[in-house]
């Protein structure tokens, strides 16, 4: 039988804030094994008025979050900087420089490695953390990610050690910096431009570039090779061939 008197209790009794301290209190007796439930299950959009503090705080509990979150977190902590509110504020300040203290110690600790030695896998990090670090920067402070992570690139050039996923990024590197002609001629150079990942790149490019003709010959292209397209691949060509038409 669910013991529904967890959610009858007293305010004053205790609430914990994330499934893991929740967790923490089920295997100490201290509260039914419904709180872990309920904090696990109950979710609403993070960025629904009124925003959900305790909703961001559990996101942020977890240790390892991707790009795309972390980039949703800060837009909404972005907002919340300027509540009325001086706790609402003092959290969202504290929350965007958790964020950030994460990448930047997980960039001195890739850069410890490295001193050991130069390893492919972790120069390869170090773009990654970079580049990452960058997106949530605005302003000069991300150029300044954007060209250290380029540095590393370079380095992993020389090992001759750049793959697919390699060249994609440093196009994107050198296009978030502006250097778009550069990023263009990278493409040109590559033996196979005509990989699929590689045209979708291409189309980045020449949007940026405002080349919308060159967005729809590449359209073109990419529609005309539908049935090798993945999921993934048709959705972007989806969003694209809908937006110039």
């Amino acid at each position: 039988m669910l013991e529904f008197d967890y959610f009858r209790r007293s305010p004053d009794a205790y609430r914990p804030r994330t499934p893991n301290t929740a967790m923490r209190a089920v295997e100490a007796n201290l509260l039914p094994i419904e709180a872990c439930v309920y904090l696990g299950t109950s979710i609403k959009p993070l960025d629904e008025e009124p925003i959900d503090l305790d909703a961001i705080d559990r996101v942020l509990s977890r240790p390892h979050l991707d790009l795309d979150t972390n980039l949703f977190l800060m837009r909404i902590l972005s907002k919340l900087l300027r509540h009325p509110d001086a706790e609402v504020a003092l959290f969202a300040a504290e929350s965007i420089n958790m964020i950030e203290t994460r990448y930047t110690k997980r960039i001195e600790e890739l850069k410890g490695k490295l001193k050991q030695g130069a390893s492919v896998s972790t120069l390869r990090s170090l773009v990654r953390q970079y580049f990452e670090l960058a997106q949530i920067h605005p302003g000069s402070i991300r150029n300044f990610y954007l060209r250290e992570a380029f540095g590393y690139i370079k380095k992993l050039n020389k090992l001759k050690h750049l793959g697919k996923g390699d060249v994609v990024l440093v196009v994107r590197i050198l296009v978030a910096l502006g250097l778009t002609d550069q990023a263009k001629r990278i493409i040109n150079q590559l033996p196979d431009r005509e990989d699929i990942s590689y045209l979708r790149l291409e189309m980045e490019v020449a949007f940026k570039q405002k080349d919308i003709t060159g967005v729809q010959n590449l359209c073109d292209r990419l529609r005309a090779r539908q049935g090798q397209l993945d999921e993934e691949s048709q959705a972007f060509l989806d969003y694209w061939f809908e937006g110039i038409h």
